[in-house]
């Protein structure tokens, strides 16, 4: 099942990636490749989305990005510092942070990263 950071991500990723022939995107889901996912995990889970950028002609990553946004990704730091672990109200207010953001911090974020990659 998908979590809700890539409900929000995903859209975005794709979109952008639509946008440049340069871009070849593909999606894999993570229990199916479970190899893969432990090489890119995020604070030791295997988190998602997770956006893995490779070089066509070297395969060397270039970058990866995800689960989530810089904002929300310091929103629950910030959180499970203070308060150990998410609450569900917390994870509301996370979703009402996405649904007012409409994936504007995201697409910053992935086109800094393309540009400084």
């Amino acid at each position: 099942s998908w979590c809700g950071d890539a409900a929000h991500v995903m859209p975005v990723m794709n979109k952008l990636a639509g946008l440049s022939s340069k871009i070849n995107f593909k999606v894999v889901l993570r229990d199916d490749n479970q190899d893969l996912m432990n090489e890119f995990l995020t604070n030791g889970s295997q988190s998602i989305p997770k956006l893995i950028a490779i070089d066509k002609e070297t395969d060397a990553v270039l970058y990866t990005y995800g689960p989530r946004p810089s904002i929300a990704t310091k929103m629950v730091e910030d959180y499970k510092e203070e308060h150990g672990a998410l609450t569900p109200k917390f994870k509301e207010d996370l979703q009402r942070w996405y649904n007012k953001d409409k994936g504007q911090t995201a697409i910053k974020d992935l086109i800094k990263l393309i540009q400084e990659n």
